[in-house]
């Protein structure tokens, strides 16, 4: 049916006609409504009204890390720096403003004027403008406690920066534009030239961003200057232009006091207990260093290796395989960004009152580098305030800053101080002397000597003290990094105690011993001949130490073949050949990874080594022979561990078999006790076996004899004390480069015990570097050490 038919009228038509063109035309706007409105409501919406409010962050403050009983290991001390925006340091904000108040009173006419008229109107505003900003540096020098000259030469100083900086970039950018322009074969005209020009004389980062004129101001100016920053005035404006029709008196215009002041956090973290003074009791010290006048040795750079440092930049992820879209090393965003992913809750609280990251980086945060302040950064960092305006209605809301949270430490640092004072050389044990017989050439007597000591609580797997000598301060890690890096000998920079690769000696006999057990290779009852040498037809090789040093054998010496608990008292390595040997290659690797060797502990430290076994980390039994099993049943070979695997692998052992992974912050996650299953009686026997090595004048660790005769090793009273000493190979040092000169050679001391009142209670290893025998250096150490154990209390 035709149109004509349905409406007879032309003018109807005509009508309809206009309608349908009118609707077709509303269409685009109406499809663009329903866009805005459905599609980018919501965005459009949260735009207008962040327009609507002005945000200010307030700092927080990072966490303490605290020891086991509350005392500050590392704290915040609160400074603040005061920033301004670069366009109010250089004037061009009052230049800013006063176009904008021209603006607004020339009203519509602002876009018939001509550029004289309105800069006329604009030179009317500036004057006001400007000495509102003097007043504000007035004010800003007044919270910030400086004088107004010396608020002047910092801004002078900014603007002189930038200005340096800005030429700088326009000169290359300008090079750049010209090398351009002659490699396209053409030659520039005039107006290349001006337009080049324009491009490089574009505005630098820098005069778009705050500037510190006042830096490290304490908290209560700090706090007050906060305050200042969200204050207001107005400002009576004068009528622009009287000429102009449309021209009215502005009344006032509401500025802020300090404009484009911000206040940053720049506070120090302060370690109060870095440097700590120490009093020894020497009367119970070996004889030739003992004395009735105690010592004072103040120690530095306490728990630094533990702790860790701090850095001021902020680092980015590096790329891994772009078409992956896989990172090598997450930068500081992104491992906050999965730290928040993994914990809601903590993530929800960090967006109140911003919409993003309260606790996200910012240029110039201090930022865990190293250690403990590394490890639990997300937990130490806290979330800022945010103070919030409305520009409409002048409500304001305060979310309050979150300071980061504590991290509290299961190490005493009293006691950690009081076992680097026993390490350090000044004492006297860390340092060669006559009795130590040193052999090494490198070593004179008067040498001081390198170490390290762990003490474990045995029930609980927590960490009392965790010490590496020599160590470092922060000032020394701020200012003499290079000569630090350069120590091949001393080597401050690595934690002794977690982080190097020890080989264990004869320390690890008694885990040998259980393990072979436990495995059917040996029975407890059983007596293994002493023949000085494994090999009849060797007697050069796989030698035990008796008979390298005395050539006679434990067999004789006891009257009878050694058991068990004699083999430890003793340290006879044909027996413990003989169990490495029966073990094998695959046996033997086993028993050390029952004992944590191969893994880390998850301390959180930095730098810890899982130990080694084998000669290839990723299949410990490729290349292994008999040969190297054979060896390892004493410690040596292809095997190496850290003090802190051998306090934990004693504490295994004191708990019955039980493995349980060190710990040294409190209520840090750790994996559920495992039990070894080793046999009851191996375990007791293992444990005689140290006994009678501290206990009877047979055993290794019983006595030193000095210039004044023999001495016990152990000298607390009420103490018990199980224990093993061990002497292990230890690679040579050289200089770097050629031709290389011999640094350091010899053999490691070790000596680990267990000790308690009535059971064993705490596992203590000491390791001396390049210290020789294990006994007469290591030993008064842990001796020592039990004493300070007594002093701070524990037993």
């Amino acid at each position: 049916m035709s149109l004509k038919v349905l409406i007879p009228s032309m003018f109807q038509r005509r009508v309809l006609l206009l309608g349908v063109l009118f609707v077709l035309s509303l269409s685009p706007l109406a499809a663009q409504l329903v866009r805005l409105t459905l599609a980018q409501g919501a965005d459009l919406r949260l735009a207008a009204e962040a327009r609507l409010t002005r945000s200010q962050e307030t700092p927080t403050v990072r966490g303490r890390i605290v020891d086991r009983k509350g005392r500050v290991l590392a704290q915040d001390r609160p400074r603040f720096d005061l920033a301004v925006d670069y366009r109010v340091i250089d004037g061009t904000w009052a230049t800013d403003q006063a176009r904008r108040a021209a603006a607004r009173a020339a009203g519509s006419a602002w876009g018939s004027l001509s550029r004289d008229q309105r800069q006329a109107m604009v030179d009317v505003y500036v004057p006001v403008y400007r000495v509102h900003l003097d007043r504000a540096w007035d004010r800003l020098a007044e919270v910030g406690g400086v004088s107004r000259a010396q608020l002047d030469r910092a801004r002078d100083g900014v603007i002189a920066m930038v200005t340096r900086r800005q030429d700088a970039v326009t000169a290359a950018r300008l090079e750049q534009e010209r090398a351009r322009v002659a490699a396209s074969g053409r030659t520039p005209t005039a107006r290349d030239e001006r337009a080049m020009r324009r491009r490089a004389e574009a505005p630098i980062l820098e005069k778009e961003r705050a500037h510190v004129v006042i830096a490290r101001v304490d908290d209560e100016r700090g706090f007050r200057a906060i305050g200042v920053s969200e204050e207001q005035v107005e400002l009576e404006l004068p009528l622009a232009d009287d000429r102009l029709s449309e021209a009215r008196r502005l009344p006032v215009d509401i500025v802020p006091t300090v404009p484009g002041l911000s206040v940053r956090d720049s506070g120090e973290r302060d370690y109060p207990n870095e440097n700590v003074r120490v009093r020894i009791d020497r009367t119970t010290l070996p004889r030739p260093v003992a004395s009735d006048e105690p010592l004072e040795i103040e120690v530095s750079g306490v728990a630094c290796h533990i702790l860790g440092t701090l850095r001021d930049t902020v680092f980015q992820s590096a790329a891994g395989d772009p078409a992956s879209g896989t990172v090598d090393v997450l930068g500081d965003a992104d491992r906050r960004r999965e730290y928040l992913k993994a914990r809601p809750e903590v993530a929800e609280r960090a967006r109140r009152g911003l919409g993003g990251d309260r606790g996200s980086y910012r240029d110039g945060d201090r930022i865990g580098a190293w250690g403990l302040e590394h490890t639990y950064e997300n937990e130490l960092r806290g979330l800022r305030g945010v103070r919030t305006t409305r520009v409409d209605t002048g409500e304001r809301e305060f979310v309050p800053p979150e300071p980061g949270r504590d991290v509290r430490l299961t190490i005493d640092v009293d006691f950690q101080a009081r076992v680097q004072a026993l390490l350090d050389p000044r004492l006297g044990l860390a340092r060669v002397q006559d009795w130590h017989k040193q052999e090494s050439p490198t070593q004179p007597v008067g040498s001081d000597l390198a170490g390290a000591a762990v003490v474990l609580d045995v029930d609980t797997g927590d960490i009392l003290a965790l010490v590496s000598t020599p160590t470092y301060t922060r000032e020394e890690w701020e200012t003499q990094r290079e000569r630090l890096a350069a120590d091949l000998v001393g080597t401050p920079l690595v934690n002794r105690a977690t982080g190097k690769y020890y080989t264990p000696g004869s320390i690890v006999k008694p885990l040998i011993l259980v393990e072979a057990v436990a495995r059917g290779k040996y029975d407890v009852s059983q007596a293994i001949a002493c023949t000085g040498h494994l090999y009849e037809r060797s007697p050069n090789a796989y030698r035990c130490w008796i008979y390298k040093r005395f050539q006679t054998t434990h067999s004789a010496t006891l009257g009878h073949d050694p058991g068990a608990e004699e083999a430890i008292m003793v340290s006879c390595n044909i027996f413990f050949f003989t169990l490495g040997r029966r073990l094998g290659p695959e046996g033997v690797i086993t028993a050390f990874r029952d004992f944590g060797v191969g893994s880390t502990f998850g301390l959180g430290v930095g730098g810890e080594a899982p130990g080694a076994l084998g000669f290839d980390a990723a299949h410990p039994l490729l290349g292994i022979e008999t040969g190297d099993a054979t060896q390892m049943g004493i410690g040596q070979g292809p095997v190496t561990w850290t003090p802190l695997h051998a306090a934990n692998a004693y504490a295994t052992l004191a708990r019955d078999g039980v493995w349980v992974q060190p710990r040294i912050v409190v209520g840090a996650a750790r994996p559920e006790p495992r039990d070894l299953g080793l046999d009851p009686r191996a375990v007791r026997a293992a444990i005689e076996g140290l006994r009678a090595s501290v206990g009877e004048h047979q055993g290794t660790g019983n006595h030193i004899a000095t210039g004044n005769g023999e001495e016990p090793i152990f000298n607390v009273p009420g103490v018990r004390v199980w224990g093993k000493t061990g002497t292990a190979q230890a690679p040579r040092i050289f200089t770097r480069g050629e031709p290389r000169e011999l640094l350091e050679e010899g053999d490691h001391s070790w000596f680990v015990v267990l000790a308690g009142r009535d059971r064993p209670r705490y596992a203590i290893a000491v390791v001396i570097d390049f210290g020789g025998s294990g006994g007469k250096v290591s030993g008064p150490i842990a001796n020592q050490i039990i004493h300070a154990l007594v002093a701070e209390g524990y037993l």
